[in-house]
């Protein structure tokens, strides 16, 4: 792929995938999520596992490339 292509594209998903946007996204989600028998923190922390688990799928999959 051409390196100029790949350099873009990481430079995308970090624009897009930061931590100031991973709070808010975090956030956003928490309150729309409710699972029960799982407190609030709890799914906070699971919903921050799961964003930087896409993170790192998304930045190996441009790495593929």
């Amino acid at each position: 792929m051409n390196k100029l292509v790949k350099a873009l594209k990481k430079m995308a998903v970090e624009m897009v995938l930061n931590d100031a946007n991973k709070e808010k996204v975090v956030k956003h989600l928490n309150k729309k999520i409710n699972l029960p028998m799982i407190s609030e923190e709890t799914e906070a922390e699971l919903l921050d596992a799961l964003y930087e688990s896409i993170q790192e799928a998304i930045a190996e999959a441009i790495d593929e490339d």
